[in-house]
């Protein structure tokens, strides 16, 4: 029975199945698809004549992107991830205590992750698939992080030679049409695990209204530096984000609408809720529980900095894991959205996105998203300090498969986990001084 379905698959490959011909159905019947082959084991190295023996662990779209002869995908064993001892902690003592509303506004939550995974599976498909995005959302991430230094690669729709950028580590083909420099802070002030004597949250009083706050600032190039952004998003889910902007050609700081978050950021191929693979508000969608799949992530980056290949340099050259994953269905809410649905692959250990996919609305498979995470651990899962615990993000990536063009973000060589208090918030995510130097 393998042989006949791996001669079946391998078919569909001669027969010239792309990425452009992948559709909405076919995305749902493959979650829906059993794997009849043996998945693959550590130490596989699995080469373009091999690829569709990965296809019933490669998320459709995705798949496709990899076929191209040179492609090479190593495999490497599953990591069973610890977190810091203060958020296991805090689930343990707060274990049942949060629910759903009706609306599906996570309810009588405090810190530590919201729901299990025996809730989860227990639940019906809508209060399901709204557990597992408050899980999302309030997944392990100590007080943020901070980068500077990251880079947004635009790739446009034109072949080249290769290496197109090895020192930007894209060692494909492809055109490199814009870089962008910045530097992004998050700050999480409430639901914070470590801060159980202060009722898990930050001194100070945005600390009682504000779950947490991003800083975006571009560098580079020239008619884009000094552009700055400020995110803050509510404890009420029903509340709008303040996201405020500074225009260094305006000179004015000005609100951004609701709007304006679903344009493409900053010339992109994402928008502002795009950020490590969802940051959008959960009530901005209405959400549906579709299982769960294992899948091929790069959960553990075997590389400090990007390194991509490929016919256009926009798919991760590196390592890839099996993760067990939450399949998830985030309809919006606005109709005006551009974004009909976002299925999303969500790892059921960390709760980081692995893969995603963006469904227009014409009903046609749009955009795939992926980010890759590295994790700095002992071999055995298990985190000796902060920022050990916890797989961080290296690349967000998004690949537009209508226009044939992709965004690398990097977040860049210097990520750091800094502890934080109000003092330092107002200093780093002040919106009035959002004019001057940082």
């Amino acid at each position: 029975m393998k042989l006949i379905v791996l001669c079946f698959l391998i078919s569909l490959s001669s027969s010239g199945f792309s990425a452009e011909r992948v559709s909405v159905d076919d995305v749902m019947k493959w979650i829906k698809t059993e794997p009849m082959l043996d998945p693959p084991v550590k130490g596989t190295v699995v080469n373009f004549g091999e690829m569709n023996t990965l296809r019933p662990w490669m998320v459709p779209g995705l798949f496709e992107e990899m076929l191209f002869p040179g492609t090479e995908i190593k495999i490497q064993e599953t990591t069973e991830y610890q977190f810091h001892k203060s958020f296991v902690d805090a689930t343990k003592r707060h274990t049942g205590e949060s629910t759903i509303a009706a609306d599906g506004a996570l309810e009588n939550y405090a810190a530590g992750q919201p729901f299990s995974h025996e809730q989860i599976m227990a639940a019906n498909s809508n209060k399901a698939g709204y557990m597992v995005a408050w899980n999302r959302v309030n997944r392990w991430r100590h007080y943020g992080h901070k980068m500077s230094g990251g880079e947004i690669l635009y790739l446009g729709a034109k072949s080249g030679n290769a290496p197109l950028d090895k020192d930007r580590g894209l060692n494909g083909g492809g055109s490199l049409d814009r870089a962008l420099t910045g530097e992004l802070q998050t700050a999480i002030l409430s639901h914070l695990p470590m801060l159980k004597d202060q009722n898990y949250r930050m001194k100070g009083s945005d600390s009682k209204t504000t779950h947490y706050k991003e800083y975006f600032g571009f560098l580079a190039p020239h008619n884009v530096a000094g552009t700055k952004f400020v995110v803050e998003r509510m404890l009420d889910p029903h509340a709008d984000d303040q996201v405020n902007i500074y225009s260094p050609t305006e000179r004015r700081v000005r609100r951004f609408s609701a709007k304006e978050r679903a344009d493409s950021f900053m010339g992109t191929n994402f928008t502002l809720d795009d950020i490590e693979g969802c940051s959008g508000r959960v009530l901005d969608y209405e959400w549906q529980f579709l299982g769960t799949k294992r899948v091929l992530a790069v959960s553990d980056s075997a590389h400090e900095g990007p390194q991509f290949f490929g016919p256009y340099s926009r798919v991760p050259q590196d390592r890839w894991q099996l993760r067990d994953c939450y399949v998830v269905e985030a309809t919006s809410v606005w109709e005006g959205h551009p974004y009909q649905k976002r299925i999303m692959f969500i790892d059921a250990q960390t709760f980081n996105i692995a893969t995603q996919l963006v469904v227009n609305r014409e009903d046609q498979l749009w955009k795939v998203f992926l980010v890759t995470y590295k994790w700095r651990g002992s071999k055995d899962g298990t985190a000796r300090n902060i920022t050990e615990s916890m797989p961080h993000t290296v690349m967000d990536v998004a690949i537009d498969l209508i226009s044939n063009t992709a965004t690398l973000a990097h977040m860049g060589l210097d990520l750091e986990f800094p502890v934080m208090n109000a003092r330092k918030v107002r200093r780093v995510f002040s919106v009035s001084s959002l004019g001057e130097g940082k």
